[in-house]
């Protein structure tokens, strides 16, 4: 999350005029993360999140607002997703995309440990089997087709060894999303950052907008590299084992999905390793924005690539 587009106080009292969730008392922008315009929202009924959808089409930001009821329904932590006056999910601001969803319980993770390992590991198990039977498929954003175009863009701007790791990484992406493993909508982007705990217990998962149909392994290498690796890149065992244990005991992952698990790391990591070095070479203009460090991705792949 971050703020791009800049919100008054006559802005949100407009913008609240469309739902029927109370005249607003308070708002704050937030400054976490690096895709949409997020506002905290205090109104006369309760507290909320505003999301500016700033790069996203008004059709596509719905498919994942609707994703996210569903999640909600389900009991899986997920935001509810406050309807206007219109019974929609979504509304136009200042020509964007935007919706308002429940502030959920709990704080942002910034340090992972055991337990909250154990909570997550449980919790992307069900959702996992849930979202086998989700109905609307949603399609990858961050597809093979957008690791070249990328590695295109930024080659000049990068050194070669790090492009060099970049195609390595790239072929074992390609293998990992063009095998044969159990699949369902993933969430994709399960950092710590998008996970609210209470008590070392998991109440929030936020910010499904790179959600998509794919192979559940690599959600677990997204995870693993964030919530259960050491600063150096290596992999924290103790963290690995009470996450993977947790998650086993709600969806047993199957033998193949055991033996590519560390291709998954990597395919996950040159996702987020490329992605951090294109916004480094073209960072964007915002009031609150937030680039993070490539060099974390780069030393969880060449860690895992090691591992091979």
């Amino acid at each position: 999350m971050s703020v791009y587009t800049n919100l008054t106080a006559k802005d949100a009292s407009k913008l609240l005029s469309q739902y029927d969730i109370g005249s607003l008392v308070s708002y704050k922008g937030i400054s976490d993360g690096i895709t949409n315009t997020n506002y905290f929202l205090v109104t006369s009924k309760g507290k909320y999140v505003i999301t500016i959808f700033e790069d996203m089409t008004k059709a596509k930001a719905k498919k994942y607002l609707k994703l996210m009821n569903y999640f909600s329904k389900h009991g899986l932590c997920s935001p509810e997703i406050m309807l206007t006056k219109k019974d929609e999910v979504i509304c136009t601001f200042k020509l964007k995309p935007c919706s308002i969803m429940e502030r959920l319980a709990g704080k942002t993770i910034t340090e992972t440990n055991i337990s909250l390992c154990k909570s997550v590991g449980k919790i992307v198990g069900s959702f996992h089997l849930s979202s086998k039977n989700y109905k609307n498929k949603i399609i990858n954003s961050r597809d093979i087709k957008w690791v070249n175009e990328n590695m295109k863009k930024i080659k000049a701007h990068i050194s070669k060894d790090q492009y060099k790791l970049l195609s390595q990484s790239r072929k074992i992406f390609r293998k990992i999303f063009e095998m044969d493993f159990p699949k369902g909508i993933i969430h994709s982007d399960l950092f710590r950052d998008n996970v609210l705990e209470k008590s070392n217990k998991v109440t929030g998962i936020i910010d499904y907008y790179y959600s998509f149909h794919g192979p559940f392994i690599y959600e677990l290498g997204v995870i693993i590299n964030d919530w259960c690796s050491n600063k150096d890149g290596s992999i924290n065992i103790r963290k690995y084992n009470s996450f993977i244990n947790s998650y086993n005991s709600v969806r047993p992952l199957t033998p193949k999905e055991r033996k590519y698990i560390n291709s998954a790391m990597v395919a996950a990591g040159l996702r987020f390793y490329l992605s951090r070095l294109v916004d480094m070479a073209f960072p964007k203009v915002g009031e609150i924005t937030h680039i993070k460090d490539p060099k974390t991705f780069e030393r969880i792949i060449k860690s895992r690539i090691a591992c091979l």
